[in-house]
């Protein structure tokens, strides 16, 4: 199956598929001067994906659950794509980046279902939109998914730091 990807050696619970991920870094436009960073990065399926669709400079995972480094520390060995990554464990609300200083954004946000809550979301999807712009460069391209669509539709529409591009 297309799902299928011989580097995922490590999987978390509400992985990303892989054509879903690679999906969504043809959608950030990417280019080979980027420093991408990855809200959220799990077992890192958005990261390996968006290195398969193009090079980049840098590719940054970013995730508050140690064992899912561990996971995504597995899977890049396995991709053979540790050169220009780099993981880091920190709170998606509170980036350790100076601001303007990321080209590409990507995130597989918590739906709410098997990861986090609708109550959870109702707090941290704001607060990490507004993160999110902080650390972007002018005219960086943000895509997420997210299940919870009425949530991010009424942040986006009561939201001047983004504009919403494609849905």
């Amino acid at each position: 199956p297309l799902s299928t990807r011989d580097w995922r050696v490590c999987n978390y619970e509400g992985a990303l598929n892989a054509p879903v991920a690679y999906a969504m870094a043809l959608l950030s436009h990417p280019t080979s001067d980027q420093t991408v960073l990855n809200i959220g990065c799990g077992s890192a399926s958005i990261m390996i994906e968006r290195l398969a669709a193009a090079p980049a400079a840098r590719v940054i995972g970013v995730d508050n659950v140690p064992q899912t480094l561990t996971f995504a520390q597995s899977n890049l060995d396995a991709a053979n794509q540790r050169q220009n990554t780099t993981l880091i464990e920190a709170d998606a609300i509170q980036m350790p980046f100076d601001n303007e200083t990321i080209d590409s954004l990507l995130a597989d946000l918590p739906f709410g279902q098997r990861v986090g809550s609708h109550e959870t979301n109702q707090v941290l999807y704001p607060a990490l939109i507004r993160e999110a712009a902080r650390v972007a460069r002018q005219n960086a391209h943000f895509v997420l998914i997210t299940h919870e669509i009425q949530l991010m539709q009424n942040i986006l529409s009561n939201d001047e730091l983004w504009t919403l591009e494609k849905e």
